[in-house]
């Protein structure tokens, strides 16, 4: 029953991405299911993508690409073949949204573990640590209408642990665990709305900017180390260019004298 309630709720139907405009624009990927399909809005503009988009950009002064892949179907299980397709390499940062379907089906932790793990390490095999991964955490599941008791406290418990193995899963890998705050939702139909598509987009800005400060200065170092290595290849290409050229000039003289 409640699924279907919220598969009728409102979502984006517009362009799975959001832009704002800046220097040295930092370009995001939103990956997953539930917060990232947008429920209860009308455009990603709103949604997570257009929310951390403005949230990230407030915070580092440079623009913000957010690129959405979503889909309400996606879970831990068959996550890999449409995450194997993305180029990722194109990403300074990955968003990691999943778990609310499988918390739904209470997919017993150790399946949620191995599943998840295998996504994780897909993820530092395709980025080899030229991006930073973040994982958000299966949302409060007590603030979605009919999940206030009977079932939905049992879902809501089970999400939990989920949680608690997500964030043991990422303390050991190359990932970030990012929890998400409980909002009510303001409007009458007990949806989400833009506060908390709002409110989630300023809590991962916050954990992710040191990251993505770091990762932007390390490229301009690798960029001025590469550069420097470009102009030492070139000194030297043309050094032995008048080496060479030198030597013929020896040589052609030598054979005049003969």
């Amino acid at each position: 029953m409640q699924q279907t309630r919220n598969q009728s709720a409102p979502r984006p139907s517009d362009a799975p991405e959001a832009y704002v405009p800046g220097p040295d624009a930092d370009r995001v990927l939103i990956f997953g299911s539930g917060p990232a399909v947008g429920w209860g809005v009308l455009t990603n503009e709103i949604a997570l993508p257009g929310s951390l988009a403005r949230a990230l950009s407030l915070r580092t002064g440079r623009g913000t690409n957010v690129e959405l892949v979503a889909d309400m179907r996606i879970t831990v299980g068959n996550a890999l073949p449409t995450l194997r397709a993305i180029d990722t390499s194109q990403f300074d940062v990955i968003v990691v949204v999943l778990g609310a379907n499988d918390a739904v089906k209470l997919l017993p932790l150790p399946t949620w573990r191995e599943q998840l793990s295998a996504v994780l390490s897909s993820l530092d095999q395709k980025t080899s640590g030229q991006s930073r991964t973040f994982v958000t955490a299966i949302p409060p599941v007590e603030t979605i209408p009919g999940f206030a008791s009977g079932l939905g406290r049992i879902v809501a418990a089970h999400a939990l642990q989920m949680n608690e193995v997500t964030a043991r899963l990422c303390d050991s890998s190359n990932a970030t665990f990012v929890p998400l705050p409980a909002v009510e939702p303001t409007n009458a139909l007990g949806v989400r709305d833009g506060q908390t598509y709002r409110k989630w987009a300023a809590t991962i800005a916050d954990i992710m900017v040191p990251q993505l400060d770091e990762l932007k200065s390390l490229k301009e170092i690798r960029a001025l180390e590469m550069n420097y290595l470009v102009v030492e290849i070139r000194r030297e290409l043309v050094e032995r260019t008048i080496d060479e050229r030198l030597l013929v000039n020896v040589v052609n003289a030598a054979a005049l004298l003969e």
